[in-house]
C-alpha cells in the first residue's frame, strides 16, 4: 500500500449529502485551520507562562540576594567584593530584559488571533455564495479585516497583499529589523 493510499484511508468518508458544496466545504476547512490554531496558541499560552512565572522569580531572588547583601556587615562586604554586586546587578539587568523579550509571544498571540478571526469571517462569507459574487462584498470583507490589523507590521503584510496579484505573499512579511526596534529593558506597545 502506497503512502497516499495509507493517508486516504485514515480519512473519514466525504459525505455527499444534498446540502453539500464547495463553498461548505471550503467553510469546514478554513474552521480547521482555525480550530488547529486555537489549539497551538491554548498549549503555548501555558508554555510561556511557566516561562514568565520562573524569570520572575528569578528577578526576586536576585533583588533578594541584594537586599540581604546590601544588610551584610562592611567587612562582609569587602571579603565579597565589588564584582559580586556587579554580577548581581547585571543579572538583574538580564533578567528583566527576558521578561521583557517575552513581549513576541504577547505580540505574536495578538496576530495569530487575528488571523484565526480572518479565517472565521473568510470562512462564513465562502459559505454564503451570493456574497463572493458580489465584488462590493469583497470589499466590505477586505475592509472589515483592514480594521482589525492594528500592528504596523500586519498593517504593511495586508498591503502589500491586497496591492498585488497575491503571488508576492510569501515575501510580504516586514523586515526583521522592525521587530528590534525596542531596546532591552524598554516595553513595545503595539
Amino acid at each position: 500500500m502506497s503512502a497516499s493510499t495509507a493517508d486516504t484511508a485514515l480519512l473519514p468518508a466525504l459525505k455527499l449529502s444534498e446540502d453539500w458544496t464547495p463553498e461548505s466545504q471550503l467553510g469546514l476547512m478554513l474552521g480547521l485551520c482555525e480550530a488547529q490554531m486555537d489549539s497551538a496558541l491554548q498549549e503555548s499560552d501555558q508554555s510561556i507562562d511557566a516561562l514568565v512565572a520562573a524569570f520572575t522569580s528569578l528577578v526576586d531572588t536576585a533583588r533578594a540576594v541584594s537586599s540581604l547583601t546590601g544588610a551584610l556587615p562592611d567587612d562582609v562586604k569587602t571579603q565579597l567584593g565589588p564584582s559580586f554586586h556587579e554580577q548581581i546587578a547585571a543579572f538583574q539587568n538580564q533578567m528583566a530584559a527576558a521578561v521583557v523579550a517575552f513581549q513576541f509571544y504577547d505580540k505574536l498571540s495578538q496576530r495569530l488571533g487575528h488571523v484565526r478571526y480572518s479565517l472565521s469571517t473568510l470562512a462564513q462569507f465562502a459559505c454564503s455564495r451570493s456574497q463572493m459574487q458580489q465584488p462590493e462584498q469583497w470589499t466590505r470583507l477586505h475592509s472589515t479585516l483592514r480594521r482589525l490589523y492594528r500592528t504596523q507590521e500586519e498593517r504593511e503584510v495586508f498591503q502589500v497583499v491586497m496591492e498585488g496579484d497575491g503571488s508576492g505573499f510569501m515575501h510580504a512579511s516586514p523586515a526583521p529589523a522592525s521587530a528590534g526596534n525596542a531596546k532591552a529593558g524598554e516595553v513595545e506597545l503595539f
